[in-house]
């Protein structure tokens, strides 16, 4: 009984380790609770920055996708609009020889009337049917001369015209939804001495 006692008291004079110590010293404490505020104020700032730069991100994103939107759209509008270009192209020859044929024609011999009509009827159907696909004809005899829809191949002397004026047209140009895609072969007046060419 008396070593129980003696065991007792030893267990209770012994010192605890530091490490064991669970108090903290007053300036301890204060220093923890200093550093969780700016800790927290911090992380806060962090994930502040990481949510505005995925907010950024995500509307580039969306910008950019729109973007692609609008331009795949543009290219199938083009796409469509002019995919008659180069077929449109090679009936333009036609429409040329056809009206070849109808300048050649003796309107005055009255054997050749049927073939004139017929020819005249089928150049009015072939540039009916381009029309209602777009393809529009350029005959500008007596306009300005437009460098964009026309090719000047020769300049003359007019005192009828002002300067830069299409005299005549030698081929007819075409456009396709408002693309040019044959210019006019044109003649172009120099203008003559009664035109003030300074105007």
């Amino acid at each position: 009984m008396a070593n129980e006692e003696q065991n007792s008291e030893v267990t209770d004079n012994q010192e605890v380790p530091e490490a064991e110590q669970t108090e903290q010293t007053p300036e301890t404490q204060n220093a923890a609770e200093a550093d969780a505020p700016d800790n927290q104020a911090n992380k806060i700032e962090a994930l502040a920055f990481e949510l505005k730069k995925a907010k950024d991100n995500e509307l580039r994103a969306y910008a950019e996708m729109d973007n692609l939107r609008r331009r795949t759209e543009k290219e199938v509008a083009n796409a469509k609009q002019f995919a008659l270009s180069s077929f449109a192209k090679e009936l333009l020859d036609v429409v040329d020889n056809l009206e070849r044929a109808l300048g050649s024609i003796d309107h005055s011999n009255p054997d050749f009337a049927n073939i004139d009509k017929g020819v005249e009827l089928t150049l009015k159907t072939l540039l009916k049917v381009l029309e209602k696909n777009g393809v529009l004809q350029i005959n500008p005899k007596g306009e300005s001369f437009d460098p964009n829809t026309q090719h000047a191949i020769q300049m003359v002397e007019s005192d009828q015209y002002e300067a830069n004026t299409v005299v005549d047209v030698m081929q007819k140009g075409y456009n396709l939804n408002g693309r040019n895609i044959r210019p006019a072969m044109v003649v172009v007046s120099k203008g003559g001495s009664a035109v003030d060419t300074q105007a």
